[in-house]
C-alpha cells in the first residue's frame, strides 16, 4: 500500500510539472529562433495553430547547400497576425523570396508548417499596413 501511495505521489508530481511546462514553454519559446523552440512548439498541445503573414523585403540570414545538393535559404521575418500582433518567425525555403511580396504562413507556435505567397488583396487590412512599415 505504501508503494501505491508513493508512485500515486510521483505520478501527480509529473503530471503537474507537465501542466506547468505545458503553460509556461510557449512564452519561453515565443521569437526563439532555435530548433528545440520549433520542436517544443510543435508537440506542445497548449499552443494553437495560426496564420500569420509576412513581406518578402527581408535578405536571407543564411545561404546553404542542402543534403541533396541544392541550395536553401534560411529567413527570419517579422510576422503579423489578423489582431495585428507581431512575432519573428525563422523558416528555410528552396527559393530565394522575391521582394515586394507577402506570404501567408501557418505556424504553430514557432515550428512554420506551411507557408506561400498571397496577392496584396489577400493580406487583412490592419495587417497590410503593419507590414508596409517594414
Amino acid at each position: 500500500m505504501k508503494i501505491l501511495g508513493k508512485f500515486l505521489a510521483v505520478v501527480g508530481v509529473l503530471v503537474a510539472l507537465a501542466g506547468v511546462g505545458a503553460i509556461v514553454l510557449p512564452n519561453m519559446t515565443k521569437n526563439k529562433h532555435s530548433e528545440l523552440a520549433m520542436a517544443l512548439d510543435n508537440v506542445n498541445p497548449m499552443v494553437k495553430t495560426e496564420t500569420v503573414y509576412a513581406s518578402t523585403n527581408a535578405k536571407p540570414v543564411r545561404h546553404f547547400i542542402g543534403g541533396g545538393g541544392e541550395d536553401e535559404y534560411t529567413y527570419q521575418l517579422l510576422t503579423y497576425n489578423s489582431a495585428g500582433k507581431a512575432r519573428t518567425l525563422t523558416f528555410d525555403s528552396q527559393w530565394r523570396l522575391k521582394p515586394q511580396k507577402y506570404l501567408k504562413i501557418s505556424t504553430k507556435g514557432q515550428n512554420v508548417e506551411s507557408w506561400g505567397a498571397i496577392a496584396r488583396e489577400s493580406v487583412p487590412s490592419g495587417v497590410r499596413q503593419n507590414l508596409m512599415m517594414v
